[in-house]
Formats: structure tokens, sequence, C-alpha cells
């Protein structure tokens, strides 16, 4: 049975072409699918195509090539950006296909807004965020593992009501939100999470499994977040992500499902970064 992969990973800070790369990959090879292994919804890929420009974050950016995105459980997702992502690639006359990972971590608005406040009460020593919660994500489900939102409790809306609870109360226990704000009353989790299980439906939720057959056949492109240098391992702290940004779990997946994949790292011929942090001979 034949099957391929090639591996696009950011050598630098983000920003060096990754979802163009992805998108000339799978247009070239005729790739099968385009899977994410690490980051989230915090993710910006600009792709240019068929004269539509879209900037993908839930989705692979071999979208407009009508390849389905697989989304394993190295990531997290924000159900809310998911359906608004497909609303916005609808307009454009794409009709993207999405599975998720039923282990993938879920980002919600307590998530959000607990990343936003933290940043701020940084003052000038701010790490530098995206704002979308994704760290803060990785975080709490590190602190409280049995507590965390997962895709595959997205079926369930007493679950996700129950664990938003358990988030909310996490929050206001350790002083990052206030208890009487009117956003966090039991009604609005409930509101919360009756959004959350409705808007799962846009996108197929899957077993790790179901993803290792997958790769059983065909090419993959499996596109990477962020670069090298924000590595959670080797990037400059604090400025760093919650990720891993190096091919490592992408390796993993192609290890599991018996394939030699091939890595391809994209490097612009300048330097760009987002947020606070350093920057080689910068102001020099």
């Amino acid at each position: 049975m034949s099957r391929s992969a090639d591996i696009v990973v950011g050598l630098g800070w983000g920003d060096e072409g990754k979802g163009a790369t992805v998108d000339a990959l799978v247009a070239h090879s005729q790739a099968d699918r385009v899977v994410r292994f690490n980051g989230g919804q915090q993710a910006a890929h600009n792709v240019i195509a068929h004269g539509v420009h879209h900037t993908f974050a839930s989705y692979g950016s071999g979208s407009m090539s009508g390849v389905p995105t697989w989304v394993s459980s190295y990531c997290t997702i924000n159900p809310v950006n998911i359906f608004n992502e497909k609303s916005a690639l609808l307009k454009k006359g794409f009709n993207p296909v999405l599975n998720v990972d039923g282990k993938a971590k879920v980002t919600t608005a307590l998530h959000v807004l607990a990343n936003v406040i933290k940043e701020q009460s940084r003052g000038e020593n701010n790490h530098g965020t995206t704002g979308t919660g994704f760290g803060e994500t990785i975080d709490y489900s590190l602190r409280n593992p049995k507590s965390a939102i997962y895709a595959q409790d997205l079926k369930d809306y007493s679950t996700v009501f129950m664990k938003l609870m358990e988030l909310r109360d996490y929050y206001i226990s350790e002083g990052i939100l206030q208890e009487n704000h009117p956003n966090l009353q039991a009604s609005k989790m409930r509101s919360l999470a009756g959004v959350m299980t409705t808007f799962a439906s846009h996108f197929n939720i899957v077993k790790t499994e179901q993803l290792l057959e997958e790769l059983q056949h065909g090419h993959t492109v499996f596109e990477g977040a962020q670069g090298f240098v924000l590595d959670e391992n080797f990037g400059f702290n604090p400025h760093t992500t919650w990720s891993t940004t190096t091919p490592s779990n992408a390796r993993e997946l192609c290890r599991m499902a018996g394939i030699e994949p091939r890595s391809i790292g994209v490097l612009r011929s300048y330097a760009t970064r987002h947020g606070a942090g350093p920057l080689p001979h910068e102001g020099g």
C-alpha cells in the first residue's frame, strides 16, 4: 500500500510562509489530506489560491484544494472559531471538511478571558500572546487533566457544562476571575455549553486509530504551527509557546503509521515575530 508524507515546519518565530507552502505541496503532490500536529486556533496561515485570500487557523491550508483536514490529539480547538472559519470559507465558495481527534483539548471563552487578564497583569513584562486562549488551555489541562474539556466531551452537553463549572471555579479560586461577574453565572455556563455542543456538529470527532488508518494510504502533508524558536523546550523562555514546534509530533504519528516522512523547514530572508520577545540584533 502506497503511503508517504511531507512535514512542514517553521524555522523562525512563525510567519515564515507555512500556509503557502502547504497549499503548494498539496496542489503539486495531489495530497489526500492535511494533518495539524501542534498548535491550535492561534495559527494564522495566509493562502491566496484561485484568486481568493484566506487566513487559516482551525482548518488546514490545503482546504482550498478540497483536501480534508485532520486535527491530531496534539492540538487544541475552539468550536466557536471553527464555526466562524467554516462560515467564512463557505462564503468564499469552499466547503471544508474537518476531522478532530477526540483527545484534542478544547478552548473555551473562559480560557480566552483568563489568557487576556493574565497577560495584561504582566504589564511591561508581558510574554507576548495571540489572545486566543491556546496556552491557557494547555496550562489548565496539565494542572487539571480530569477537568480539561476534550473534543470527545462535546458529544455530551452535561459533561461540557460540568467541566465548564469546574473551570470557572478554578479561575475564581486562583483569583483570576471574579465570582460576582455576571458572565460567570451558572446560567451563562449552560448557554456556553449549549453553543459549544451545537457548533461541534460542524466537524467530525474521530478516534486516533481512525487517523492512523487514514495515514495508511495516499500522501499526507503535515502542517506545523509557529516556529522552532518558539518551541516549548528549545525557545527563549518566557517568550515561547505551549507547543512542540519541531517535527517531533508528526514524526511520531508517521512512526505509528509506518511512514518515512520528508521534513521541510520554511524560513524567510528576514525575521518577524508578534508580541514581546527578542530578535537577534534588534535595534542594531
